[in-house]
Formats: C-alpha cells, structure tokens, sequence
C-alpha cells in the first residue's frame, strides 16, 4: 500500500500518516487481524523518525482502528469499515462545520460490541409484561457497579431509577414540594428547558471560578461541579465540601448531572457531590446520551431511598431489549473503553483548538479547554458576539453565542461557544483557520 507524506503540507506528519492507514482500513485494504508494520519498521521504509509513526499508531489505536497485543505487536482491529459508522452522524450541508455545542459524537463508537449486545439481547423471550418501573434488575446492578468502578462511588444509602432521557431524569430529580430552584448561570439550554414547567421558581445560579453564588431562598440546585458548561470551570474538592456542607446544614437538595466528567482521564479526579453531601438530599443524574448515543433515550436518576417509590412512580418505562442491551455494554466493558477513546481523542482536538486561537488577539481569550470538548471564545465589547456568529457563518462555520447559554433577561457575556468533539480533524482544522481569519480581520 503506497503512503505519500507531504513534509511541507499544514497537516502534521502523524495525522497524514494516520489519515492513510486509517482510509485503508476502511476501504479493506488493511484486513481486521493483520499485523501492522512496527513503528521502526514503518519510520524506516517512510524516512520519518519513530517518533511521528508512534503518535499515528496511537492515534488510530485511540480511534480503535488498532489494538496491540503485548509482546505481539500492533493489529488492525474487528471493526467495522468507517463507512458504515457515517449513519451515526447527524447530516450536514456540504462545506458548513457545524460547531455548535451539546452535539454527541459518533468517534470511537463500540459497533461490534452494540450489535453484538442488540443481538444477546433480542435473543431472549420478553417479558409479557411491563418492565419493572424504575429499571432492569440487571441495568440498575450493571450501572451501579459502572458508577463504583469510575467514580468510586458505593450506593449504600442510594437507589438507581432508570428513565427515558436526561431532561425527564432531570425533572423528576426535582424533589416535588421543592418551590424554588436553582440552576446554574450559564447552562445547556436543555437543561434549562427541562425545568420550564417546575411549578415554582426556577431562579439562576451565577457560576464562576470560585464556585456558585446561591442567592437566599433556593431549596433545591442543580450544578455540574465536574465541568459548567460553556464556561468549563471544574469545582474544586474544597470548593464541593463546602457546598455539600452549606447545603446539609439548610436541607438544600444537590442535584448533580455528571454528564461530562468521565471525558477527562487526564485530571486528578474530584469526589462527586453524590459522595460528600448528605445522602437524605443529594442526587446524581447520569445518561448514555454521551457514552453511547441519544438514540437509547436512556438515562437514569441515583436517589435518596426515601425518594425512590415517588421517582419510580412518576418516570417513564424504557423498552426492556434496549435495557438488556446497554446492560450488556456495562459489563462487557464497551462503554469503559470507549470513554478512554475519547478522552484521548478529545485532549489532541482541545490541543488544537488552543494553539490555533490562543494570542490571535491580544483582546480575546479562550477558555473551556482544558477539559470537555466545547470552548468558549471571550470576545472584546467592539466585537458582539453575534456579529462575528454571523461573519462565521457567511463563511462556513457555525457556532453560538453565549448568550444562549445565560438565563433569559439575565446578564449575558460576550463570546461565542463551540464544540469540537463531534467535529472530523481535518474539518476542525479548516474551521479554526476560518476563525483565525475572522478574527485577524
């Protein structure tokens, strides 16, 4: 198989090189099983240093294009041709990057293990009648263990109910009687959507480096302290204790989506609010939204047990083949590795993004990138944020505001949020040249 490097091409050596093992891969011309050439073999017969053909090969291992086996060497994996994974991805127009945030991504997607799983699953007789409320037996037992093994979280005082979606894991997080609410400012709008038709107050939450400025009289808050989006500011383990105290001493219920925290094996890990708050009035909401695909409409609520029968009573029945199958995923260790995929993946695009955008403009800043795969470009006040939202867009790329993140009526500030992890490399690439342009001009 003939590769071309371009020593003096914009593309760096390891992502051309990865480019073309991973286009023959797909189109069969490297088979599933075959030995892969040693990197000092490969750096060898291409006149490159080892260097650049060991980060290509751990490019396409981070993909699962490729395993190794030890002592054996590095083999192309079972997996299906890239062409048959294009279904996952939501269309685009021609020529348009669509980077606006909150978009999951088909990279790194376990699709012999899903069909396998779907398969093991379909096998069985269902059950004649309605799936138990709140869950599989085997789901519930499945997350609980997926929760010990990566959060390191025993649920002892916590019981799982499993539902359809995170927007409906998060209303019924909501403990009824609960008139006041708060969630943090900015937010995901869907989060915030999710809330709109509480019965009481649904109040913002300021967030910042520091934490969050709770006002008086909020009975119930909704925080991510594992990463806010679009800001990307992660709490602090002093921080947590701190909010898990105050709000033990005010019976205060934590509700914590933990969406986004598992994306980020590169940091030391911080104890969840679900593990240092009081377990009477602490709740986490967890979906496969972000493991696996938005198409399970799965998610699932950790509760008080004196809350379970109500959210149990009160949540929606997911079909029991897709319960056995996501199961399946957990303890098959499917969703594991795909979570170590796309950290690795996630980490080379933040790279990219920071040094294509960082000191472009001495007036703006970028933020969000040192975990997740969304970032936030902090804009000067000549430059509105929807001027240059629109600018982008007359140009190919498409990104939002941050005001769209902010409560409604509050104070919002300047900059335009983007997501990259749901973005092809050669495609983030062109987009980012697009925004230094803008910018320069």
């Amino acid at each position: 198989m003939p590769i071309h490097l371009g020593r003096g091409a914009a593309e760096a050596l390891p992502d051309q090189l990865a480019g073309q093992l991973r286009q023959a891969i797909d189109s069969g011309q490297l088979a599933a099983g075959i030995r892969m050439p040693s990197t000092r073999t490969m750096a060898v017969a291409l006149k490159i240093s080892r260097g650049v053909a060991l980060t290509a090969y751990q490019i396409l291992h981070s993909e699962g294009y490729v395993t190794s086996r030890h002592g054996s060497g590095t083999y192309v994996a079972a997996r299906a041709r890239q062409a048959e994974r294009a279904p996952l991805r939501p269309p685009a127009r021609p020529n348009v990057v669509d980077m606006r945030p909150d978009q999951p991504t088909a990279d790194a997607f376990p699709l012999a293990e899903w069909r396998a799983a779907w398969r093991r699953a379909s096998h069985r007789v269902p059950s004649a009648a309605e799936p138990p409320p709140g869950g599989l037996p085997e789901l519930r037992a499945a997350i609980a263990a997926h929760l010990r093994d990566t959060r390191g979280l025993v649920l002892d005082r916590h019981e799982i109910v499993v539902t359809t979606g995170c927007e409906t894991a998060l209303q019924l997080a909501v403990p009824e009687g609960r008139s006041v609410v708060g969630i943090e400012d900015p937010a995901l709008p869907r989060l915030r959507e999710a809330l709109a038709g509480h019965r009481g107050h649904v109040v913002p939450v300021p967030v910042s480096s520091t934490g969050p400025q709770v006002p008086a009289g909020v009975d119930a808050l909704v925080l991510t302290p594992d990463r806010n989006e679009p800001l990307g500011y992660r709490l602090p383990t002093e921080h947590r204790r701190a909010l898990a105290a105050w709000a033990a001493d005010r019976g205060t219920y934590l509700i914590e989506p933990a969406f986004d925290g598992l994306f980020n094996a590169s940091l030391n890990p911080c104890p969840s609010l679900l593990a240092l708050g009081d377990p009477e009035t602490t709740i986490m909401l967890g979906s496969f939204r972000e493991l696996l695909t938005p198409g399970m409409r799965l998610a699932y609520l950790v509760v008080p047990r004196h809350l379970a029968d109500g959210v149990r009573e009160r949540a929606c029945a997911v079909p029991e083949t897709c319960q056995r199958a996501a199961a399946d995923l957990l303890s098959t260790g499917a969703v594991t590795r795909r979570v170590d995929r796309l950290s690795a993946i996630f980490a080379r695009r933040r790279t990219m993004v920071r040094q294509a955008l960082t000191g472009v403009r001495r007036d703006t800043k970028v933020i969000g990138t040192e975990t997740g795969a969304t970032a936030t470009l902090l804009l000067p006040r000549a430059l509105p944020a929807p001027a240059l939202a629109e600018q982008l867009r007359a140009r190919g790329v498409r990104v939002a505001t941050l005001a769209a993140f902010h409560h409604r009526g509050g104070r919002a500030g300047n900059g335009v949020v983007f997501g990259f992890g749901h973005i092809e490399e050669p495609d983030l690439r062109r987009a980012l040249r697009i925004m230094v342009r803008a910018l320069s001009s």
